[in-house]
């Protein structure tokens, strides 16, 4: 028993060192494959960017002033010529000195002194690359008492040219607040815009994940089943009831978005102060009628897979053996030669593999070449339905689940900022395709969140709802929603939360926001102004983030 023992314990040790060599290894060759190297930050160069970064940070530019300086300026050359000197000028009374005057590398330390300067005064040390339309700062520096400055500063960048270029010596003589800065007046506009975006895209975002989150709960779904006649009745009706009802809603809402163009224009310019609820009333008719055809496609669709599954059920269920078989060997054939023809056409439509040039171009042409090959596979699905009896009902409830489950997966796995790219794509710069992306981000999360609040319900509502003859819809209002209501109400503020974050990542790719100036801002080197975006950003974030953890704290 003891030799037992001490081999199970030897097995364990050796197994712990094995792991243990693993992980050393795992994380040795994460250091090669990510290029840590230590030395970096230790450059002097490096350190003084920094330092020079942080202190633009810390002065952000809040406020707007009525500044008096005095320049005086000092020549400097790049690369250094053969012979290394100093420069010295004297302007006014102030003499300033620079040795060397030149520089070749971004290493070379270059120093500044002088008297005669505005005792105590700050000032700052600037370079104007040739070509550029704004000043790089170099260094800040302190006035002595007496009068003298004593800088020391290496360039951050090296731009040769045969003439000498110029370091201006900035003194700050007065400095007065005269109101807030346009930076600031910026900041504020654009911090609103990136709270509405977020709110925009929770509500959206909300309304589209709410009904598919009952799809991707495996605790509703996987009692959901049907025959194969009546699985195969909802497919072949879906896209003749769907395509139908997009014709019919298409066809009226072209006039009605006529009429709103010609008629409701008032509404966006007529209204004074109130111009922006017109605007809002225009939009949302607009788009109202926009997404009429497709939202009356998808009613028609989900009508006739809810009708075509009840009628198939009930004809495979009530017909004798025979005849179900019949029926639902026909019902096969047609409903997958239809899935494979919508399948192969949206392949052809997203060109995958390249196809789409070699098939033609015309829709009825595509289907007609399409229906060959789908009645084909659908004959095999037929004969192979006949081997299981018609009256068995398949678990299609798991199947939509799994499907749902999947998009959610697949769109959450995206980033927003790419999300946003195609989106900026799509309909252009500004917060319309930020909307966009974190619309579909926040449906994808939320939808899952949502789906796993419901898959974690008390059962014993559902069953008491069922055992008095409700059907599936019936249970969830009665017995699904009152448990889950509270939870949705905090993943929503929750998701707003995050929105506002987000958005102001989905600017720097074009999505509107504060994001947008910010990115701009850091691209010209304006720090003190990006320290003001950093700020709003960090102010906003703070209190939204208390707003929702106390509403989800009295809700929950």
């Amino acid at each position: 028993m003891s030799d037992k023992n001490r081999h199970g314990r030897s097995r364990l040790s050796w197994r712990t060192v094995l792991i243990i060599l693993v992980i050393f290894l795992l994380y040795a060759y994460g250091l090669q494959v990510t290029k840590v190297d230590l030395q970096e930050p230790l450059e002097p160069r490096r350190q003084e960017n920094l330092v020079s970064l942080l202190r633009d940070l810390a002065q952000p530019d809040f406020f707007s002033h009525d500044t008096e300086t005095r320049n005086t300026a000092v020549s400097i050359h790049m690369p250094c010529p053969g012979e290394i000197k100093g420069t010295q000028v004297t302007i006014e009374g102030r003499e300033a000195l620079m040795v060397p005057n030149c520089a070749t590398t971004t290493q070379d330390r270059i120093r500044i002194s002088g008297e005669g300067f505005q005792p105590n005064a700050d000032g700052v040390l600037a370079w104007r690359p040739i070509g550029a339309t704004t000043s790089r700062r170099l260094a800040d520096f302190k006035v002595s008492p007496d009068g003298q400055i004593d800088v020391t500063f290496t360039m951050p960048d090296i731009r040769p040219t045969e003439e000498a270029q110029k370091i201006e010596i900035v003194e700050i003589l007065s400095r007065r607040i005269t109101g807030l800065s346009d930076t600031t007046m910026e900041a504020l506009d654009k911090i609103v815009e990136t709270v509405l975006m977020a709110l925009m895209a929770s509500t959206i975002g909300t309304i589209l994940a709410i009904p598919l989150s009952f799809f991707a709960a495996s605790n509703l779904m996987r009692d959901v089943k049907a025959p194969l006649a009546g699985i195969m009745a909802g497919v072949i009706l879906a896209p003749i009831m769907g395509g139908l009802g997009w014709w019919a809603a298409n066809s009226a809402a072209q006039p009605l978005l006529g009429l709103i163009g010609q008629n409701l224009q008032f509404l966006r310019t007529d209204l004074g102060f109130f111009n922006f609820i017109g605007n809002f009333i225009f939009v949302l008719l607009e788009m109202m009628m926009q997404l009429l055809p497709l939202a009356i496609a998808l009613i028609g669709a989900l009508l006739a897979v809810s009708l075509g599954g009840r009628f198939g059920q009930q004809a495979a269920m009530h017909m004798a053996e025979a005849p179900a078989r019949i029926l639902t060997f026909a019902l096969t054939i047609g409903g997958t030669a239809v899935l494979f023809i919508i399948i192969a056409y949206s392949l052809n439509w997203i060109n995958l593999f390249g196809i789409r040039e070699f098939l033609p171009e015309a829709t009825a042409a595509q289907i007609k070449l399409f229906a060959i090959p789908g009645l084909v596979l659908g004959g095999i699905a037929g004969l192979l339905s006949l081997r299981a009896s018609p009256k068995y009902h398949y678990a299609i409830g798991i199947l939509i689940y799994t499907l749902t489950r999947g998009v959610f997966n697949g769109v959450r796995s995206i980033e927003p900022l790419m999300m946003g790219f195609v989106f900026v794509i799509w309909v252009g710069l500004g917060p319309f395709a930020g909307i966009m992306a974190l619309t579909l981000h926040s449906m994808a999360d939320l939808g899952k969140l949502f789906s796993e609040q419901v898959e974690n319900i008390n059962q014993g509502p559902v069953e008491a709802v069922t055992a008095t003859g409700a059907n599936f819809t019936q249970s969830i209002v009665y017995a699904v929603v009152p448990q889950i209501t509270p939870h949705y109400i905090a993943y929503i503020f929750y998701r707003w939360d995050i929105n506002v974050r987000m958005s102001t990542i989905i600017g720097f790719v074009g999505g509107g926001g504060i994001g947008f100036v910010l990115n701009r801002t850091i691209n010209l080197t304006a720090y003190s102004q990006a320290s003001v975006m950093i700020i709003a950003i960090a102010v906003v974030v703070t209190i939204l983030d208390n707003i929702s953890a106390r509403i989800r704290s009295r809700i929950i």
